[in-house]
């Protein structure tokens, strides 16, 4: 594949003034891809997660396209840095995600997060609906191939008409590989069905962080996340809003940052960051259903946050993020967002440069 250079970086406003439990980052520029950009053929968009190579320096997206817009598929891309400022991006390659037999996942086949584990020259990735193979995560070789299933605790599975497992419009978006290369974490957007609601404007989600070791498939644990209520209502009667986790990526301390995702018809969206520890939560693994009441959630605390009306700063469906490369001596943080393959959406990279902790901090 020829790569496809894109250097359409835009200019900002003054940047709002963030803080939190980790010093502020800073955002150093934004570069937005318009809805109908096609690479060799195939529409480009539909961005639902991201993770670092760092033995290529790539970012590697995963795309939640189906049916009309194509089989779920792989992109990489390489960031530009220049006087400071977030200059371009390259898309260098399309791949598709393929099973055992080598052959291509048909467009009836919705992916979620993808992890990338440079150790073992592999990825993990997850599928978010019921049309193909069900909610699951697969391994696979860094190109894409070759997709084996990694088994999921029986609580994440349907259990014919009871209400059980991972909701169809709620699946495993969130993926990233813990900073030991040992532990894959993934989480759903909402809670299972036996677990509890999904967020409204009076309750809090009670999704379930899933800590596995990929190597034999076993949960080393998991926790409760309590998301957020519905931080807005729509504009009008009965339009549609809501709020679920979108993503996360794992802090060299063992911490972890997720991304919380709200809409609301008529007032758009609004993305929070959060810093979540472990520390003092209660591990529920082999348990089927959430008790609200003995098992205690992980402590999260608000990092920043992006809403609608921040001068310079156009919020959209932001459901991706992965810590990047070191560039200048500044640790980085790139952000993207789903354009839905909607006209009136847009696939925007946000590159922020972040002091990230480590472990002797």
């Amino acid at each position: 594949m020829r790569p496809a250079l894109l250097l359409c970086a835009f200019a900002l406003a003054p940047l709002p003034t963030f803080s939190g439990p980790l010093p502020a980052p800073e955002l150093i520029g934004e570069i937005t891809l318009p809805t109908g950009l096609s690479i060799e053929g195939v529409p480009f968009g539909g961005l639902s997660d991201l993770s670092y190579d760092p033995r290529s320096g790539q970012f590697v997206a995963i795309s939640d396209a189906h049916g009309d817009n194509g089989p779920p598929r792989l992109y990489h891309l390489r960031i530009a840095v220049e006087n400071g400022r977030f200059s371009g991006l390259d898309i260098l390659g399309m791949r598709p995600l393929r099973g055992p037999d080598g052959a291509a996942f048909g467009a009836q086949v919705r992916a979620g997060g993808v992890a990338v584990d440079p150790a073992h020259d592999r990825i993990y990735w997850s599928t978010e609906d019921v049309e193909g193979p069900g909610p699951a995560l697969f391994f696979a070789s860094s190109a894409g191939d070759g997709a084996a299933p990694v088994p999921l605790p029986p609580a994440f599975a349907a259990q014919g008409l009871r209400a059980h497992g991972v909701r169809p419009d709620h699946p495993i978006d969130a993926l990233d590989l813990g900073p030991d290369g040992h532990t894959l974490i993934a989480a759903t957007e909402e809670a299972l069905a036996q677990d509890g609601p999904v967020a409204s404007y009076t309750e809090q989600s009670p999704v379930r962080l899933l800590m596995l070791d990929p190597e034999t498939g076993q949960p080393r644990a998991e926790y409760v996340y309590y998301t957020d209520t519905i931080p807005a209502r729509p504009t009008k009667f009965d339009g549609p809003a809501s709020n679920g986790l979108t993503a996360l990526a794992a802090l060299p301390d063992g911490r972890l940052v997720t991304v919380e995702r709200g809409y609301a018809a008529g007032v758009g969206n609004s993305v929070r960051f959060y810093v979540v520890s472990t520390k003092g939560a209660s591990n529920i693994a082999g348990e089927d259903r959430i008790d609200r009441i003995r098992d205690h959630p992980v402590h999260k605390a608000l990092w920043f946050e992006l809403s609608p009306g921040m001068p310079g700063i156009a919020v959209d469906d932001l459901e991706d993020i992965a810590f990047g490369p070191v560039i200048g001596g500044r640790e980085t943080m790139l952000t993207a967002s789903d354009n839905n393959f909607n006209r009136h959406q847009a696939t925007r990279f946000k590159l922020f440069t972040v002091e990230l902790p480590h472990p002797m901090d």
